[in-house]
């Protein structure tokens, strides 16, 4: 962790508590920073969410399955011991062993000793009293012969290391966008209780200086009864959206997990930024993107597969054989010891005769091909086209958003212009209520459009791989 982060991490844990269950035990002393921007959200967020911890096990676990594969052409070495006696005679010992390995190509080594001895042993289980070697192979010439079960399986968990990589890109920029969504609902459910918030003791401030007039005989009862009345309208609208404010906190808070892999929620004094981190705005698919990567190690699988399942179009046709040498050579076997009198010879051939699993395998795997290769191009297409319109949208939400600040400021320099007029006696009630309504609705509306835009911004992040 460099300082950078450092300072965010102590940041960070100034404003938020451990939940244990239902029971929240609350600091109430603000630190002098209590906003939490965007950024410090998406940081945190990535490196101590449970999830994205799991979502980082993708790759460790493709890498282990790769080499749950490679197990597949290790050399393996077994024995055996076979004695039979009957009435204190011993009929025959057989100890044997054998050290096989198969290669990443049609061919398959072998080497094995055997030994026979006894009374009563098969004349073809005759062997020298020293034991006999076999040194030699099998090559695949048909089914088997460009790949099997085992070179397939190897391939396959190769493509699927890229591919869960590309996945958990893929599967982090969900997450993250879906927790970037959350903070800017709460950010219009936080903006939206101030506007109110304001509104309404805007409206006690009117209700306040009109009981005044009232009193002085410069106002009648029915202005009063007009000011509380909207006294009493702001009051209702911040209660409700300070509920909507208290239930957006706890949503965004569900994204807070501790360095203990504990919960954690927001402190009550937090506030949201309207504030945007930089981003590219580049609307086009990179080869790098990981939609592109994943894409592509997926059709190499059903490639792969694809191939295997021509395999079984084909006969099975292996030959090969062993040289024998006497079982008691005391140093490693080199060319003067090998006789082509002394060796045996293996064929092997199998031919279904329907081919019914071949064909069938064959055509289920080509159709699964050229269903996938459908299915990414309306992927890819419907991905571009979101790029493009998500790139448009954020421009003109970003117009939006100005010019919804430059219309609060104005019509909050209305409001204090006309509650001054109020104040001399130049204006009347009606319009002091009415500017109060317009610029808690501009304040809205502008809360509104900048969570729009954070939340384009959070989607634009998911598609172009921004995060």
């Amino acid at each position: 962790m460099n300082q950078k982060e450092a300072t965010t991490m102590n940041k960070l844990k100034s404003i938020l508590i451990f939940t244990y269950g239902l029971s929240v035990i609350v600091s109430h002393a603000q630190p002098v920073d209590s906003i939490l921007t965007v950024q410090d959200l998406i940081q945190w967020v990535d490196q101590q969410h449970p999830i994205l911890k799991s979502v980082g096990n993708l790759v460790p676990i493709a890498n282990a399955e790769h080499r749950k594969t490679q197990g597949a052409f290790d050399p393996y070495f077994g024995t055996e011991f076979t004695s039979k006696e009957f009435d204190g005679e011993v009929y025959y010992n057989q100890p044997s062993w054998e050290l096989t390995a198969a290669t990443r190509s049609p061919l398959r080594l072998g080497m094995n000793w055997n030994s026979s001895s006894g009374l009563y042993t098969n004349p073809s289980d005759k062997l020298p009293e020293e034991g006999l070697f076999a040194i030699g192979g099998m090559i695949d010439l048909g089914n088997g012969l460009l790949t099997d079960r085992r070179r397939t399986d190897l391939a396959l968990a190769k493509a699927g290391i890229e591919l869960s990589r590309a996945e958990a890109e893929l599967y982090r920029n969900e997450l993250l966008t879906k927790a970037v969504k959350d903070y800017w609902k709460w950010y219009y459910a936080y903006s939206n209780l101030e506007a109110n918030e304001n509104a309404y003791k805007a409206a006690i401030e009117t209700y306040e200086f009109t009981l005044q007039s009232f009193q002085a005989g410069d106002a009648s009862l029915m202005d009063t009864l007009e000011a509380k009345s909207l006294v009493n309208t702001w009051q209702t609208e911040y209660y409700i959206s300070q509920a909507e404010a208290i239930n957006a906190k706890f949503i965004v808070s569900n994204w807070l997990w501790s360095m203990d892999e504990k919960p954690m929620v927001l402190k009550p004094f937090v506030k949201p930024s309207p504030d945007i981190p930089e981003y590219s705005n580049s609307s086009t698919l990179s080869d790098n993107h990981p939609l592109l990567r994943y894409n592509d190690q997926k059709e190499e699988q059903y490639q792969l597969k694809r191939k295997l399942s021509a395999e079984y179009l084909k006969p099975k046709i292996a030959i090969g054989g062993a040289y024998l040498l006497a079982g008691n050579i005391s140093s490693p076997p080199n060319p003067t010891m090998f006789n082509s009198e002394n060796r045996i010879i293996k064929a092997q051939l199998g031919i279904p005769l329907f081919l019914r699993e071949g064909r069938g395998y064959n055509e289920s795997q080509r159709l699964q091909l050229e269903n996938y290769r459908w299915e990414r191009s309306s992927m890819e297409n419907e991905w571009r086209n979101a790029m493009e319109s998500v790139a448009g949208q954020f421009i003109y939400l970003e117009s939006a958003v100005s010019a919804g600040i430059s219309n609060q400021k104005t019509l909050e320099q209305l409001l204090q212009a006309e509650q001054r007029k109020l104040e001399l006696g130049d204006s009347e009630l009606i319009k002091v209520n009415l500017r109060t309504g317009y610029y808690a609705k501009a304040m809205i509306q502008r809360a509104k459009l900048e969570s729009e835009l954070g939340q384009t911004w959070a989607y634009w992040m998911q598609l172009s791989n921004g995060y």
